[in-house]
C-alpha cells in the first residue's frame, strides 16, 4: 500500500470496502461494467479479474454474472455507503419494487469494510423510502458472503486486499 494511502488511513479520512456486483438481466457484462464505473464516482475502484456465472438461486431469472471490487471512499460511515450503493443500483435500472429475489440489472452488495463490524438499523433517506420502506438494515460482514463462491473466488483474486485482508478468505 502506498505511503500516502497509509497516512490517510491513519487519519481516518476514508473507508476501504469490498463490494460484490451481480447482474442477470440484459447485457450482463455491460451492467457490471456500468456498475464498476458508477462505483468510481464514490472513490478508487479495483475490480477482481474474475467474473463468474452462477445460476439464479430463486429460479426466477437467468444466470448471474458476478464479480467483486475493492472501493476506497471518503464515505467513512458504512450506512452512508450502503445508501450510495442503493442509489447507484437505482440509477442503473434496478427495480427493487419487483421483490427481494427478482432478476436485476445490477446488484451491489456491501460485503465488509475495514471499519466497524456489526448490525445497524436506521431511518431510510427520503429519496429511497418509497421503494425500500421506512428503515434500512446493514450487517457487516455480510452474513452470507462466506458461503457464496461467486463472492469468495473473485475476492481472493484481488491483487491487494488492503486493510480488509484480515477477513479475506485464504487461497
Amino acid at each position: 500500500m502506498a505511503l500516502w494511502l497509509l497516512c490517510l488511513r491513519f487519519r481516518g479520512d476514508f473507508l476501504i470496502a469490498i463490494i460484490a456486483l451481480g447482474s442477470n438481466i440484459g447485457d450482463r457484462h455491460a451492467h457490471l461494467d456500468a456498475g464498476l464505473a458508477a462505483l468510481g464516482t464514490l472513490g478508487a475502484v479495483t475490480a477482481s479479474p474474475l467474473v463468474m456465472e452462477t445460476p439464479d438461486e430463486s429460479g426466477r431469472g437467468p444466470a448471474y454474472l458476478n464479480t467483486v471490487a475493492r472501493l476506497v471512499t471518503e464515505l467513512e460511515d458504512p450506512r452512508r455507503l450502503l445508501e450510495a450503493l442503493l442509489r447507484l443500483e437505482r440509477a442503473q435500472g434496478r427495480d427493487r419494487a419487483a421483490g427481494r429475489n427478482a432478476p436485476r440489472t445490477l446488484d451491489l452488495d456491501l460485503i465488509t469494510t475495514d471499519g466497524a463490524k456489526g448490525r445497524w438499523t436506521w431511518d431510510t433517506p427520503e429519496d429511497l423510502r418509497i421503494v425500500l420502506g421506512p428503515t434500512l438494515e446493514l450487517e457487516l460482514p455480510h452474513p452470507r458472503a462466506f458461503t457464496r463462491p461467486f463472492v469468495l473466488e473473485p475476492w481472493r483474486l484481488l491483487d491487494d486486499a488492503g486493510p480488509c485482508q484480515g477477513i479475506v478468505p485464504k487461497r
